[in-house]
């Protein structure tokens, strides 16, 4: 392990050519310094904010492989293209993680959180990450009560700035990689209303290579297809001043095969999996004298079909079928009071239930409501917040067993100090909860309403420096360290493939970390400018339930104790060049730590080349080149789930705007 971080470091600091787009912490206006443009970053938040900028370098095949670049974010990837892919954040898993697009939740009952494979960025302006509080009130209460959140704007909830805007995206890629995506706007100031289509494919069979012991073994990875395809539209209506009406529907539908875990002497996978979601989501925000507020609606209709063709049993196959039905709602408001003080209220109620056609014991419904009281105080140079939430959860299931009836309170505290305009210290505890989801709780193959809810309570200190800014030349850093006690983690691990996982309460995890990040960029010359990123995350997860077990203080599976991002690019005009790196150290399936149990580490390289043309004031052309992973590593995020080796995307982009 000292060899392989050496290494690492030794080539992260002295060979500044690995890089890919360390996210963006968060992106000031562009300046031009001499002809050269300089994009300055501030590492002074909690937050970690990504740009459309950074978005378009590294163009990630989904919100999953852009999500792993940031510090203290550990992704797992089953497979690779549109393969699952779920999130962890700082040792919370990821149900502790809500998701928000454009002011709505999007994590849904059944699942409890996200398929980040499927949330695709070619309309996403911003996603920032938010660790600590937040007072927006676009963000709902679900995500202020929970462990972290992860906020994403699209390009059309935004308003046109010319009464027509329009972008064409298409790219082509490796093991048969299409996606076209068209979004459009029109309007003015007092109404607009876009629309977006997209479409993609990949028969996703692409080669790999893995080490069984001494002996290499080669293949091709089967049943990796994925066809998908979706649209929507939305409308903003401001009949007057400080009042807007926001409309959104979206559908989704999406057929893939479901990958099996690759084993010696047995690729067989026929597996398939159908979803489709629909959405309709709608608020309401105004003010009325001093106080701001927010009426928010969402109803989501989500089914999935699994289907094993060669199931052994009377019948030749296995199909289960699910309805999931989610209705939620929800109020906050804000105010100001006097010149320092600030007071946030919400509620909101999420209904759920789920439904299969084949399931006997299971048709369960949730009632879920949450509510918080949120006081915040600030100065010249103190911020305090102290925040108080309530989860209620009730709990029905009319064909069998049902999990208990749960209360929470949840507090929230934060303090920080601008010791100057450029350094700053900021400290917070968060106590968060999570409810069993649908699928842990009533599964037909795993299901189990004995499981207990997490509890977490997170403490976390993290400072930031502004060393140099100036006009050609930003150097930021932020060190933060944080320590977590989880109860009763809910640890789910798959099996023979992606439909079929084993869940159970771990008992007790203690998570000690910390964060290291570097920002600088440079206008060195007339029209060239250069970008260097770099973090750098520690983070121990260990299993303290029984003194007794062969696991006790052993790392918590698939938590990998180092990881390393380091990214440079150059810019001259419009023209650009970044290179990416990406390192991990080993990690273990189980949590017992044993040889037999471990996965190697490794390192990733890509490599982009970008060019915008500039036909007119508001017409462009972008073009780009993506190799990645250009030493084809043979590598896994979790075992028997190979990732791909080198491959190439082309991206080509037209705008009105």
């Amino acid at each position: 392990m000292h060899h392989y971080l050496s290494t690492v470091i030794f080539g992260l600091f002295c060979i500044p050519v690995f890089s890919q787009v360390e996210p963006d912490i968060k992106q000031l206006e562009e300046l031009e310094v001499t002809g050269a443009r300089l994009d300055r970053y501030y590492v002074d938040s909690l937050n970690v904010y990504i740009s459309r900028k950074e978005i378009e370098a590294l163009q990630p095949d989904d919100l999953g492989e852009l999500l792993k670049k940031l510090p203290g974010v550990n992704v797992k990837s089953y497979g690779g293209l549109g393969g699952l892919k779920t999130v962890s954040i700082r040792g919370l898993g990821g149900q502790h993680t809500n998701f928000v697009m454009d002011g709505f939740s999007q994590s849904q009952t059944q699942t409890g959180q996200v398929n980040l494979g499927q949330i695709q960025l070619d309309n996403i302006e911003s996603v920032v990450v938010q660790r600590g509080g937040a007072s927006e009130l676009n963000i709902p209460v679900a995500a202020q009560l929970s462990g972290n959140a992860i906020v994403l704007e699209s390009f059309q909830s935004l308003p046109p700035t010319i009464p027509l805007q329009q972008k064409l995206y298409t790219k082509f890629g490796s093991f048969g990689q299409v996606d076209h995506h068209y979004i459009g706007k029109t309007g003015g100031e007092k109404f607009f209303g876009s629309l977006f289509l997209k479409y993609r494919q990949a028969h996703g069979s692409y080669p790999f290579r893995y080490m069984n012991y001494q002996t290499e073994i080669k293949g091709i990875r089967q049943n990796n297809d994925y066809t998908d395809i979706s649209g929507g539209l939305n409308f903003r209506y401001q009949p007057y001043k400080n009042h807007q009406l926001n409309v959104y529907f979206q559908h989704l539908e999406a057929d893939q095969g479901v990958p099996g875990a690759v084993v010696l002497y047995n690729d067989f996978a026929k597996q398939r999996l159908t979803t489709t979601n629909t959405q309709f989501k709608a608020d309401y925000k105004g003010k009325v004298k001093f106080l701001n507020y927010r009426f928010h609606y969402t109803t989501m209709n989500d089914s999935l079909l699994y289907v094993d063709p060669a199931y052994l049993n009377t019948a030749g196959e296995l199909k289960s079928s699910y309805r999931n039905r989610v209705h939620d709602f929800g109020l906050t408001m804000g105010t100001s009071i006097r010149d320092h003080f600030h007071l946030n209220v919400g509620v909101q109620e999420i209904y759920s239930k789920l439904r299969s056609v084949e399931s006997l014991t299971a048709s369960p419904e949730r009632f879920h409501f949450l509510s918080f009281l949120k006081g915040t105080y600030a100065s010249t140079r103190w911020t305090a917040i102290a925040q108080l939430g309530l989860h209620h959860v009730q709990e029905f299931n009319k064909n069998g067993d049902k999990a208990e009836n749960r209360s929470r309170f949840n507090p929230y505290m934060e303090l920080r100090h601008h010791f100057t305009e450029k350094i700053a210290l900021i400290g917070y505890y968060r106590n968060s909860f999570r409810m069993p989801n649908f699928n842990e709780l009533y599964y037909n193959n795993i299901g189990n309403t004995e499981l207990e809810p997490e509890d977490a309570n997170q403490f976390a200190l993290t400072a930031s420096w502004t060393i140099v800014d100036r006009n050609n030349i930003y150097l930021g850093m932020q060190a933060g360290g944080y320590y977590h006690q989880v109860k009763n983690m809910i640890l789910t691990i798959p099996t023979k493939n992606l439909f079929v996982w084993s869940v159970q309460n771990v008992g007790k995890n203690e998570v000690r970390g910390g964060d290291l990040i570097a920002s600088f960029s440079w206008a060195f010359a007339k029209k060239w400018s250069t970008q260097l990123t770099a973090n750098y995350t520690y983070q121990q997860s260990l299993d303290v339930s029984d003194r007794n077990s062969p696991s006790y203080k052993h790392q918590v599976a698939y938590n990998p104790l180092h990881v390393i991002n380091a990214d440079v690019s150059v810019h001259y005009r419009n023209l650009g060049i970044r290179l990416s790196s990406f390192h991990s150290s080993e990690r273990y399936t189980l949590n017992e730590n044993i040889p037999a149990n471990k996965i190697d580490g490794f390192s990733t390289f890509d490599l982009s080349v970008f060019n915008r043309f500039k036909l007119d004031e508001h017409n462009s052309i972008r073009l780009q080149i993506t190799v990645k992973n250009i030493t084809d590593e043979s590598y896994a995020f979790v075992r028997n789930y190979i990732m791909p080796g080198r491959h190439y995307l082309f991206t080509f982009v037209y705008a009105f705007i």
